[in-house]
């Protein structure tokens, strides 16, 4: 039945692209595909109100990518949901929607081999952009070697339309390499913080809050140069902390100028950029306490980025409370010392949830945390939430990480404020 809805939607969706011919950014990557998307998204709604659509949640699969161009929602296993689905599939091909949108930003997941490859078969993006990789990408359980993970994300690039455009991580060394696997007639642009990138942060800094009650005040300042144009403009993100936040805004300011957006025309969009849920969400905790709310999922490379972070908040003592990456595969073992490592030299404590984080807990006491004191190890996130409210004090800062399937948004829930 799941493959007969599928082949009927990509049918479907074949048909609505081919009579419409809206523009499409298609989005991929290890990490930062979601947070990509929504920046994306504020920068061309601002020059196209109305006329621009994004996926929803998770809508980014063979069968939620073919919903998204639909218009159609996520209708699981309600029939009637699934009748006005098709019915307003079959409304759109057989008559004209004046309103339908100009631009779709989609963002494609690659759980399996095959999956990116699929959505591009019916699928030719104008632009399609890949975000990071890094060395120990999620996901990778399911492919034999990290090599063939990438020639996945790389679909998007070969089916590129003629005159499209490339926008690549500069900062990432397996994106800054798939340059050689965009088609020769295409155009490629790099994005990032290092001096190669066409249009890069050279300069930025953090307003760091010291109490709860300064959360509002927190926020990101950075300059974004633009060699295309030969252009500079300074930005401001308020109430939004770390690099993920500003790979976002850069990866929507870069896909701006493929639209031919001014910076200065962009500022206003990207200044109301907020991180979606539970990704870097600063948020007010119980007894006074700053959590630093990035539940959503884990790999290596978003982990990094959350401790850098924390790294940050230098008048306060710092709470890791960190669960397990999963769907790392053969990297699995390497990947969890290697965080518990870093965690270990940036929080004063450290939780540690599920029961591949034994790996980071052994790495912890290597590095002097004394299991008791400093350093904890839970099974699962239910049993971490009392321990984590128990040990707070006033001015704490609590960062809380892990793969969805440890459910640490759990934590979140229960020492938070909201």
């Amino acid at each position: 039945m799941r493959i007969f809805l599928q082949y009927t939607l990509k049918l479907l969706s074949q048909l609505i692209l081919a009579k419409y011919k809206p523009k499409v950014v298609a989005i991929t990557g290890s990490v930062g595909k979601s947070s990509a998307k929504d920046a994306i998204f504020l920068v061309l709604e601002t020059a196209r109100p109305g006329r621009v659509r994004k996926n929803e949640a998770n809508l980014n699969t063979e069968i939620g990518v073919p919903l998204t161009i639909i218009g159609g929602e996520n209708a699981q296993r309600k029939i009637g949901v699934w009748l006005i689905n098709f019915l307003r599939a079959f409304r759109l091909i057989f008559f004209r929607d004046k309103n339908y949108p100009e631009i779709l930003t989609l963002e494609l997941a690659a759980d399996r081999p095959g999956d990116i490859a699929y959505l591009t078969s019916f699928i030719q993006p104008d632009v399609a952009v890949v975000t990071a990789v890094g060395e120990m990408p999620v996901h990778l359980e399911f492919f034999p070697e990290r090599a063939m993970y990438i020639n996945e994300k790389a679909n998007v690039l070969k089916s590129l339309k003629p005159r499209g455009t490339a926008i690549l991580n500069y900062d990432d060394l397996s994106v800054r390499d798939l340059r050689d696997r965009v088609p020769t007639d295409r155009t490629r642009i790099y994005y990032g913080f290092q001096a190669g990138a066409e249009v890069r942060i050279s300069d930025f800094s953090y307003q760091i809050p010291n109490s709860a009650n300064e959360i509002k005040e927190s926020g990101m300042e950075f300059k974004v140069e633009d060699r295309l144009m030969a252009e500079s403009e300074d930005f401001k993100l308020s109430g939004v902390l770390g690099l993920p936040s500003l790979y976002a805004a850069l990866t929507g300011l870069a896909v701006g100028k493929v639209f031919n957006i001014p910076l200065s025309d962009m500022k206003t969009a990207v200044s109301g950029f907020k991180p979606p849920r539970h990704r870097l969400e600063i948020l007010k905790g119980v007894k006074n306490t700053i959590i630093i709310d990035d539940a959503y999922n884990a790999s290596p490379l978003a982990d990094q980025a959350a401790l850098e972070l924390l790294s940050k908040f230098k008048k306060n003592r710092k709470i890791a409370v960190l669960g397990s990456m999963r769907e790392l595969g053969i990297n699995t073992e390497s990947a969890h010392r290697l965080v518990g490592c870093q965690a270990a030299k940036t929080a004063d404590i450290l939780f540690l949830v599920g029961e591949e984080m034994v790996f980071a807990k052994e790495e912890a006491e290597k590095s002097k945390k004394k299991l008791g004191q400093d350093l904890f190890w839970l099974a699962a996130s239910a049993e971490a939430a009392g321990a984590v409210e128990q040990i707070l004090q006033p001015g704490d800062v609590v960062l809380i990480k892990g793969s969805r399937s440890v459910k640490m948004e759990t934590i979140v829930e229960e020492i938070s404020n909201t």
